[in-house]
């Protein structure tokens, strides 16, 4: 039985959690990384091409865990606990593909991959683009809850019922 997730999902996993977590920080501090990437438009560039990273970065995840599965850390017995588990899982990654979809969906001007490739707007009405805003607004503060109970929760395993579930998604130490 596997204890331990992949060495491929351990980073795709820690790689997705400082995109994300960059991600949504760079709106709320545009003035501190405007003056660094050329103003708010240069914020902007950034978070957009970040946010379409974390798209693919969640595909491949998905591709990943499909084929290489995923460790049972919980006892048989804790039924509730499993499917608490899947379900928090699983918004997190509905959350990662709707999150740059409804970003992608509500701009209207071109997003610039990275500086590199200029991705036109879709040809969407306003009212379109309005729910997609609206829904990306509003997802933003389900995804940092979901974040914190995710961080929560995984110290909660460690520090309280001290189970092997954190250890599983940790980079193996060397020597072992």
């Amino acid at each position: 039985m596997k204890t331990r997730y992949s060495s491929v999902q351990i980073g795709l996993h820690w790689l997705s959690a400082i995109l994300v977590l960059s991600v949504l920080a760079l709106p709320y501090g545009k003035d501190l990384f405007g003056a660094l990437l050329g103003g708010s438009g240069g914020v902007f560039t950034l978070h957009k091409s970040l946010g379409l990273t974390i798209l693919l970065l969640t595909i491949i995840r998905l591709l990943v865990r499909a084929r290489q599965g995923a460790p049972q850390l919980l006892p048989a017995d804790a039924v509730w606990q499993q499917r608490a588990a899947k379900a928090g899982h699983a918004l997190l990654y509905l959350l990662m593909i709707l999150m740059p979809l409804s970003g992608l969906l509500f701009g209207k001007r071109p997003v610039e991959l990275f500086w590199l490739v200029e991705i036109g707007p879709l040809p969407l009405s306003d009212t379109l683009r309005g729910a997609a805003k609206q829904f990306h607004l509003i997802a933003q503060y389900l995804l940092f809850a979901m974040i914190l109970g995710h961080a929560g929760m995984a110290l909660w395993h460690h520090y309280r019922l001290r189970d092997g579930v954190l250890p599983a998604m940790l980079p193996a130490a060397r020597g072992r």
